[in-house]
């Protein structure tokens, strides 16, 4: 009698623990929602950028701070050019989830390419160069996120 309900106790555990197994599905636009960036979420930042209060004070600071390190480097290391340009083109930065840079993409003309053949690789460099950021964090899950930053460069050359 003692093992039947010993038995009895175990299946009822068993159909009463079912509910653990099931898998609950997310709808996808939920995800999407949620993974969006909003503007609670906070954007990646430097040090030296943290003393402003105004959102676009920082934002200015955090560019700035960009663009002199890239600037810096290819005072630096001047390129010289086969042909007179005066050409704007478009690079994109990745800021990964450690706050590293790195050239994610270069829009360079064929033209620009023929005229200062090495650009793209000096750009390379510079990017590698800039100094470490605070990453971007997802507020609504408390995480570090990698960012992509579109950056106009205008090349003149005589």
């Amino acid at each position: 009698m003692r093992t039947s309900y010993t038995s009895i106790f175990i299946i009822l555990l068993l159909f009463s623990g079912c509910h653990l197994f099931e898998s609950t599905k997310v709808p996808s636009k939920e995800i999407k929602t949620a993974s969006s960036w909003s503007e609670k979420d906070q954007g990646p930042n430097f040090n030296e950028c943290d003393d402003f209060e105004n959102d676009q004070e920082k934002k200015d600071c955090f560019e700035s701070i960009i663009s002199n390190s890239i600037l810096d480097y290819l005072d630096q290391n001047l390129l010289e050019s086969s042909e007179s340009i005066s050409e704007e083109i478009n690079i994109i930065l990745k800021i990964d989830k450690e706050g590293y840079f790195s050239l994610e993409e270069y829009n360079g003309s064929s033209k620009i390419d023929q005229a200062i053949p090495s650009l793209k690789e000096q750009l390379e460099i510079a990017v590698s160069l800039i100094p470490q950021a605070q990453p971007a964090v997802k507020t609504n899950v408390g995480t570090f996120v990698s960012t992509k930053l579109n950056l106009p460069i205008v090349i003149t050359a005589q």
